[in-house]
């Protein structure tokens, strides 16, 4: 009888050490515009943060699935409907949703805003600053609408990626500090986590030009670090 607890004892305690490190795989899914495919300062895209990620998740060993649905000129309106239509995407070879991916990821990373911010506007001596708050009050509602959407299927890790001062103007660093808190206290109220670039932005050593759309390589890597720390803190412990 003894022999028998013993055994049953055993296959259990490998059975959940089994379960234990299956849980630390990771699906990962990326959604968003240019920036989630680090595009670079010359309209190419290149190493990105994702990029960044898997590797990094890979070289621990975690890496279950990953899924890149992110397009360059995506705007929240287009991941929404995408959602909402539950498009087919392919996982490893096979026919899956856009909402089953959803619904299986640990973790989903989100670059949504830039296009949504600058689509339809022309700058001009008509356009002022009132016009573009007025135009971020728009793109917040529907980022929002997006963030929801997210939430009604995924349940563990989201991170959405901050706003940056994209313009490089000094005189535009009050909207963009309204934007930068705006976005994160609406990612906040939908549990997901902000990923802050804002004040490190600022710095010209993360872009190659004075292009502020996009970080360089080291940018980048900078993004990647943090969502990796948020990964570490979240899942890991």
């Amino acid at each position: 009888m003894k022999k028998i607890l013993t055994i049953i004892i055993i296959a259990l305690s490998v059975f959940l050490i089994y379960l234990g490190f299956k849980d630390k795989d990771i699906y990962y899914l990326s959604l968003g515009d240019s920036l989630a495919n680090g595009m670079n300062t010359y309209g190419t895209n290149d190493y990105g943060y994702t990029d960044y990620v898997i590797d990094f998740l890979k070289s621990e060993g975690k890496l279950d699935n990953f899924v890149n649905l992110a397009k360059n000129n995506n705007r929240s309106i287009d991941i929404i409907k995408e959602i909402e239509e539950n498009i087919k995407i392919t996982v490893e070879g096979k026919e899956r949703t856009l909402q089953n991916a959803l619904i299986k990821a640990d973790v989903v990373t989100i670059s949504i805003g830039m296009n949504d911010l600058f689509s339809n506007i022309t700058f001009n001596n008509d356009f002022g600053i009132n016009d573009l708050y007025d135009k971020f009050d728009e793109v917040t509602a529907d980022i929002e609408k997006l963030f929801k959407l997210i939430r009604d299927y995924c349940k563990k890790e989201v991170m959405y990626i901050g706003i940056h001062n994209y313009l490089g103007e000094e005189e535009l660093n009050e909207f963009f500090d309204y934007a930068n808190v705006r976005m994160k206290n609406i990612a906040q109220n939908y549990n997901i986590k902000y990923i802050d670039i804002y004040e490190d932005f600022k710095n010209i050593k993360y872009f190659d030009s004075a292009n502020t759309y996009f970080p360089n390589k080291q940018g980048y890597e900078l993004i990647s670090q943090k969502i990796i720390e948020t990964i570490k803190k979240e899942i890991y412990n």
